[in-house]
């Protein structure tokens, strides 16, 4: 079944709530879908059988930092919005219901997001991680959700969710991008991380990749990817571009010529960085590659 995917913005309009279904709430950003919040959408999934309900997901974008935090430059993400929403479907997600976050709605009174969103998608459970907040300036928690929402839905708190005693967050996973510690994500994620990228031509020395500067990059260094073109599986060696004339420009090196012009691929970052080698010399690059960030 595909999933159905709704956006709105305040004030929500009938048009939205009018055909909504009952279901089971799943509530957060889920910048990444990490095992944390993979364990809170199944969490929620069961549920929903349980009470023979909808499973539905309402996440938020841009993030709520970007319009009431002191900094106003663009948020990158671990996982945009249409990868997003590829990996809820994965999960077995049935309604992902993407709010648009801007000024209006984070004036929105606790209470009154409840009863618009929440009673407004005929939320009959909602769930959410202990942290969540919602509400203007984030007054509401899951102890506000508890006791408001109890007129109208039941409240399922997921506790904090822990690797080796450690919490798995969007945030400890952003950390480990910036430093380049690609072989120790799939611990948190649950694979490895992605980009998307769109190959342009072929040339017989290398393979040049532009970066979105809208989303998380690598930092510069040397690093094992793979990708995925029709069931084969290509293992390569990408490193940044450093002579200054594009930033965010990395070469890709492949043992195979790929033949995929104008093709779309998925790159996993797999390694830490490495050091440039002889290995990095022998290697010839087939493809010329502008990748996006996904």
């Amino acid at each position: 079944m595909d999933l159905d995917i709704i956006h709105v913005q305040h004030p929500l309009s009938s048009i939205y709530t009018a055909e909504a279904e009952p279901c089971v709430l799943a509530l957060g950003f889920f910048d990444g879908v990490h095992l944390g919040h993979q364990e809170l959408i199944n969490l929620a999934k069961r549920i929903a059988k349980q009470q023979d309900l909808k499973l539905a997901v309402m996440t938020f974008f841009p993030h709520p930092k970007q319009i009431i935090g002191n900094d106003q430059t663009p948020q990158t993400y671990i996982t945009p919005l249409e990868q997003k929403a590829k990996l809820m479907q994965d999960l077995g997600v049935d309604t992902l219901i993407v709010v648009n976050f801007d000024s209006a709605f984070a004036n929105l009174s606790p209470s009154d997001f409840i009863e618009d969103y929440l009673c407004g998608f005929k939320c009959k459970h909602a769930v959410a991680g202990f942290d969540f907040r919602y509400g203007h300036k984030g007054e509401g928690n899951m102890e506000t959700l508890k006791i408001e929402g109890k007129r109208f839905f039941e409240v399922t708190e997921m506790k904090k969710f822990e690797i080796d005693h450690e919490k798995v967050s969007s945030t400890k996973l952003r950390v480990l991008i910036a430093k380049g510690r690609f072989a120790d994500i799939p611990s948190y994620l649950g694979s490895y991380f992605e980009s998307q990228g769109t190959i342009d031509s072929e040339d017989n020395q290398h393979v040049i990749v532009t970066l979105s500067e809208a989303f998380l990059t690598p930092p510069p260094g040397v690093y094992l990817i793979e990708i995925n073109t029709e069931g084969n599986v290509h293992e390569g060696i990408a490193h940044q571009i450093m002579d200054g004339s594009v930033q965010g420009s990395w070469h890709l090196h492949f043992n195979d010529s790929l033949h995929l012009k104008g093709k779309k691929i998925h790159i996993k970052w797999k390694s830490e960085c490495i050091k440039k080698s002889k290995q990095m010399k022998d290697r010839r690059a087939k493809t010329i590659v502008k990748v996006q960030a996904f």
